[in-house]
């Protein structure tokens, strides 16, 4: 398959500007040596409210959610149909082997995703797959900077009406990648370059009813072009480097009685297991 490549746009990168309101701590009353007679002496001790927050529809702060990283896929959960990307070095990728399992019934039916007994470099078939008769899918969950304010149609960036270049707006996200998806982003980069020092566009693979292809956007990652952004992200992925996060995302992991369990129409909850043949 031919990999498009899209013409490097080479503009200015400028460090994404942050406001942050600066917390209020509540300084203690200093306790007097006389007691004033002329207020009144209660019995009760006011209610600590340092915690509570005054908010309106327009607070960002309310809809925000650290230490949370929401799946990127370009069209969907409000992402724009093309998403420009850049992987993250420092947090390891994640992968694992796992099956996608339908539990419940009726309009309660979803497919949940079980990681496999079998780990990956064992080509062994374990219980979960002979049971459901098919070969686990390998999952890669990896940590990206999403540019927010790209082109949501091309994922590039573009001079204003008067040459001016936007400031880049990002978050932290992650992909869940197959080894296709891999092998397609490996070719991306130049020769003495890697998939972690370029720009990435992100789409939904046309003609196929799933799946997403990735093109280059630049051959220098733009927020790595700014040192004092590069410290602004790097601080912000310190959360994720034990790799617990990305984890999560490659499915729940389940020993062999739990899965024999889900698998025979019983609950996967090792604490509501009757005793169980061993498999």
């Amino acid at each position: 398959m031919a990999m498009q490549v899209f013409e490097d746009d080479d503009l200015d990168v400028k460090p994404a500007v942050k406001t942050t309101q600066a917390k209020q701590t509540p300084v203690a009353s200093k306790e007097e040596d006389f007691e004033d007679e002329s207020k009144p002496v209660s019995s009760a001790k006011s209610e600590d409210t340092s915690d509570i927050h005054d908010t309106d529809f327009d607070d960002e702060k309310v809809l925000s959610r650290p230490g949370v990283l929401a799946r990127i896929r370009p069209g969907k959960d409000g992402n724009p149909k093309a998403v420009r990307l850049a992987f993250i070095k420092s947090v390891k990728m994640k992968s694992a082997k796992s099956h996608y399992v339908e539990t419940g019934s009726g309009k309660e039916i979803k497919k949940v995703n079980y990681r496999c007994l079998i780990p990956i470099g064992d080509d062994t078939r374990g219980y979960c797959c002979n049971k459901l008769d098919v070969d686990a899918t390998i999952h890669i969950a990896a940590l990206v900077l999403v540019y927010r304010n790209a082109d949501p149609n091309d994922g590039k960036y573009k001079k204003g009406p008067n040459g001016e270049v936007p400031p880049i707006i990002w978050e932290l996200g992650y992909v869940d990648l197959s080894g296709f998806n891999m092998k397609q982003i490996k070719k991306l980069p130049d020769e003495e370059s890697s998939p972690f020092d370029i720009d990435i566009i992100m789409t939904s693979a046309e003609g196929r009813a799933f799946g997403y292809e990735f093109n280059r956007a630049s051959a220098k990652a733009r927020w790595l072009q700014n040192p004092e952004l590069v410290k602004e992200v790097e601080a912000a992925c310190e959360r994720f480097q034990d790799g617990k996060t990305l984890i999560s995302k490659l499915g729940k992991k389940l020993n062999a009685i739990e899965w024999k369990a889900l698998l025979s129409g019983g609950s996967s909850d090792s604490s509501k297991l009757e005793d169980l043949d061993e498999l």
